[in-house]
């Protein structure tokens, strides 16, 4: 195993993560309880490729449940591979749902940037019959 050597300050500077970020990970148990040296916690390199991992799982749309779950498996000698899968399965119909949602917010928006209405209350973007309405497709007026 490598040597503890890297004080807080750096592994934040090496892997752009806040100090306050490494010791809530710390406590979560992202990251593993990290060595004392004259009471100053020292890391390892490997610390710095963890925090890659949180950070490039967080902007996958990870919770930190499921980082930890995954940091769990690889700790206990599983192929990474198997857990991702199981995690990446289980979030895609969630991110698929988002760019659904999302698709509809923008044909929403690009349709009210076309509104001639003089009031809300004529305008079908806010009727919810409209099939661009509201709950509608959000497809614009045929």
């Amino acid at each position: 195993m490598a040597e503890a050597t890297l004080s807080i300050g750096e592994i934040a500077e090496k892997s752009g993560t806040s100090v306050s970020a490494i010791r809530f990970y710390e406590r979560e148990g992202l990251l593993p309880e990290a060595e004392r040296v004259g009471g100053q916690r020292r890391f390892t390199e490997e610390t710095v490729q963890r925090l890659g991992v949180i950070d490039v799982a967080k902007e996958a749309g990870f919770k930190l449940e499921e980082v930890a779950v995954l940091l769990t498996s690889i700790d206990e000698g599983a192929p990474a591979h198997e857990q991702l899968q199981a995690l990446a399965a289980r979030k895609l119909p969630e991110v698929d749902a988002l760019i659904e949602r999302a698709q509809a917010m923008r044909d929403w928006l690009r349709t009210a940037s076309e509104c001639g209405c003089d009031s809300l209350e004529e305008c079908a973007l806010f009727d919810p019959a409209s099939p661009y309405g509201p709950e509608g497709d959000a497809s614009g007026p045929s």
